[in-house]
């Protein structure tokens, strides 16, 4: 959890250029309260991005924390928690529909998709069923408390209930029928998941102590056996050709002082190996806050989002091909990136 602070003015900045056929399309979450979250565009031969590309489209910031951004059948959907909305827009960054959650239904949170529906969890302890066409409710599907992020795997949506961190437990949604089935017991404050191969991946925050510090779990879930098994400690994970690349950023909450570590986990043999995976010597990825690590599925390459100083100031992300040789900086001109969605034009 981050220590909320007085939300600033934040006007619309930059000129009005946009990008053209951008693949990359990057969540800037804001500062809470501040109704500052945006997009920005990035183009990856290009080598050029669009800091605040949604508001440069529809003339307005998405609101208030933007929670998660997801490519769908040529379009992006984004949750924005705090200001209650999922919306669906093209790839030019025009917004094209939106729903709102009621206070019943409570903020959206993360989401997954397959063929006509997008899957949302909502903090009433809920996942809401949406079609992708007009984002529609079509059904709920009951769940544990406070859910983060959903996951498809082999039929199923498993569903991270964090329980603002007094739940331990994933939820098992049959797809077909979308009715809750089974729950899994695994380490408290569960967060999100990744699928690798044949398998599941969690990140659990664990317990927090009195100065906010947890241990954050990686485990390995059994889904059909219903069992958990924590294999180290990690707060970022992601899954490319049998390989998880994973970080451990460890703050201290009272300096800012942030050390990270980068490491990978071979999903067939089981094994960590703590070489760093990023190569060169890279004082800004080796201290300061990670708060996005992603993967384009399209090719490995991997960009991973640095918090501003104190999670106030503009974000960076560096972009690596998957061996780890660094590819291109770039400031994303706005705080906190968070998620990432990649685009296939093939």
């Amino acid at each position: 959890m981050l220590a909320s602070c007085e939300p600033e003015e934040y006007p619309l900045g930059g000129d009005d250029s946009v990008v053209s056929s951008p693949d990359v399309f990057i969540l800037c979450e804001g500062l809470w309260g501040a109704n500052n979250a945006d997009i920005t565009a990035y183009k990856s031969d290009s080598l050029l991005c669009t800091g605040e590309y949604y508001s440069k489209q529809n003339g307005q910031y998405l609101g208030d924390t933007g929670q998660d951004i997801l490519y769908h059948k040529d379009h992006l959907y984004v949750s924005v928690s705090g200001s209650s909305y999922l919306a669906k827009l093209d790839l030019e960054g025009r917004e094209l529909a939106r729903y709102e959650f009621s206070p019943e239904e409570g903020q959206p949170r993360y989401l997954a998709a397959e063929g006509d529906y997008i899957y949302v969890t909502l903090y009433s302890g809920r996942v809401a069923k949406m079609h992708v066409a007009d984002l529609r409710v079509v059904a709920y599907a009951p769940v544990g408390m406070n859910p983060e992020d959903i996951v498809l795997y082999k039929g199923y949506l498993l569903v991270a209930n964090s329980g603002w961190g007094n739940d331990n437990t994933l939820t098992v949604i049959d797809v077909a029928t979308f009715d809750s089935i089974a729950s899994i017991t695994v380490e408290w404050n569960p967060q999100q998941m990744v699928v690798a191969g044949d398998s599941v991946y969690l990140l659990a925050n664990g317990q927090y102590d009195a100065n906010w510090n947890c241990p954050y779990y990686l485990q390995s879930i059994d889904v059909e056996n219903r069992t958990a098994r924590t294999i180290t400690n990690a707060t970022h994970a992601v899954a490319y050709d049998g390989t998880l690349y994973l970080c451990y950023s460890a703050t201290d909450w009272a300096t800012y002082e942030t050390v990270n570590k980068f490491f990978t986990y071979d999903v067939e043999t089981a094994a960590i190996d703590t070489d760093s995976f990023l190569k060169g010597d890279n004082e800004e990825t080796a201290s300061n806050s990670v708060y996005m690590m992603e993967v384009n599925p399209n090719n490995g390459e991997l960009f991973i989002g640095l918090a501003g100083n104190k999670f106030v100031s503009s974000g960076i992300v560096h972009r690596f091909e998957q061996d780890g040789t660094p590819i291109h900086r770039f400031d994303v001109q706005g705080p906190n990136p968070n998620q990432a969605a990649f685009v296939n034009y093939q």
